[in-house]
């Protein structure tokens, strides 16, 4: 729905002095250099955007969502250090054996090179280059690993109180404490591109302002995302939350389908672990061999991949060449390190409150998004079309 939202456009006009000067509302589109630059809120209305699985976010619960200090992608930094050690493996064993024996053929008859010689002396040279090769990259992405785990572990999370329909943010080098109202929170979606000789990158960017109205500062929170579903779908996540409460989890709806059973509290931790390996095979599992007396149609019909009894041995074969459970146990030492423990004030107000004291959404935003969403459910308006609406109906 949101696809047409960011054409490229053959020359586009920078901003004028008016517009910077001026707060961003709902569905404004403004371009900044190479960035184009969405606002999702103030006021955080309706999208249409399908939202991001709860599992993302770290705590979910009928008080406060928590955004920040997930070691979600931990798996995936544990199996770039195993390719990165099988990578100096291939390097230092085969590449030897491989230019011994292209030598070997080249060779002309009646030299004194052969193949023995050859390997000898090339194992000796990848020996020296692995000696300090080897060290080096394995180090860094040992070092990546560590330092990120570090800084989670020094940095706030991000809290969003829907009983008191607030946002709170705590400086992780001063401590402060900022609160501000949910309804003010201003919220955006950028799109950029990074040419190079090769190719050009399209990079996408979830953010949020917080502005302090004491000090007249603003607190930026940024986020890199691999789309711009993702980008919206997080925003709308969090949005739902604070507009209807916890939401269905689709994800684990569609596991519970798949497995045909209720996920147990160790399989639905929000955070990658060793509990990750176990869901992994079962999903592997449960996908290519659900069911077998249904048709290939009936597989179809129901989202299921076509059998494959390849397909698990596949997967156990991955999961040797990246060292068994090795990237699932880096990941569950990373959670361990955790965040920082939250300031008393944060904790108490991150407690729950009577139902008769719980904040009410404003009329504005009531009305707001009572348009856009029949602009766009009914009417099959883009977001941005719907939000110009806004005005005109107010």
């Amino acid at each position: 729905m949101l696809n047409k939202l960011f054409k490229r456009k053959a020359e586009p006009a920078p901003p004028s002095t008016a517009q910077e000067g001026q707060n961003p509302k709902a569905g404004e589109v403004r371009q900044f250099g190479s960035e184009e630059i969405l606002y999702l809120a103030p006021l955080p209305v309706y999208t249409g955007q399908q939202p991001v699985s709860m599992q993302g976010f770290p705590v979910v619960n009928d008080v406060y969502l928590q955004v920040g200090g997930s070691n979600i992608g931990m798996v995936w930094q544990g199996k770039m250090l195993a390719w990165v050690i099988w990578l100096m493996i291939i390097m230092n064993i085969f590449s030897p054996l491989f230019l011994a024996a292209l030598l070997w053929v080249i060779t002309p008859e009646g030299t004194n090179n052969t193949f023995t010689k050859d390997l000898s002396m090339l194992s000796e040279i990848f020996l020296y280059l692995g000696i300090f090769t080897a060290p080096i990259c394995i180090g860094t992405v040992i070092y990546t690993i560590i330092s990120q785990t570090r800084e989670q572990a020094r940095q706030y999370p991000l809290r969003f109180n829907r009983q008191r329909r607030e946002v709170c943010f705590v400086d992780s080098n001063t401590h402060e404490i900022l609160i501000v109202p949910w309804e003010k929170v201003t919220a955006w979606i950028s799109q950029g591109q990074m040419v190079t000789q090769y190719n050009a990158t399209t990079f996408y960017t979830f953010g949020m302002a917080l502005e302090n109205e004491e000090k007249g500062t603003v607190q930026p929170i940024l986020i890199d995302k691999p789309s711009q579903a993702h980008a919206i779908g997080t925003w709308e996540a969090i949005r739902l939350y604070m507009e209807q409460g916890v939401p269905t989890d689709e994800t684990g709806e569609w596991l519970r389908l798949l497995l045909g059973r209720e996920l147990t509290e160790y399989e639905l931790r929000p955070y990658e672990g060793l509990h990750t390996w176990e869901v992994e095979k079962l999903m592997k599992i449960e996908d290519r061999f659900p069911d077998v007396d249904m048709t290939d149609e009936e597989r179809a019909k129901h989202g299921f991949l076509p059998r494959d009894y390849w397909a698990l041995r596949w997967w156990y074969v991955w999961r040797v060449l990246s060292f068994w459970k090795m990237p699932y146990m880096i990941a569950e030492w990373g959670h361990k390190a955790g965040t920082p423990t939250m300031p008393e004030r944060v904790q108490q107000w991150s407690q729950p409150i009577p139902p008769e004291q719980w904040a009410k959404p404003s009329p504005a935003l009531q009305k707001a998004t009572q348009v856009v969403q029949h602009a766009m459910d009914k009417k099959k308006m883009n977001f941005i079309e719907a939000c110009k609406l806004i005005e005109r109906k107010a």
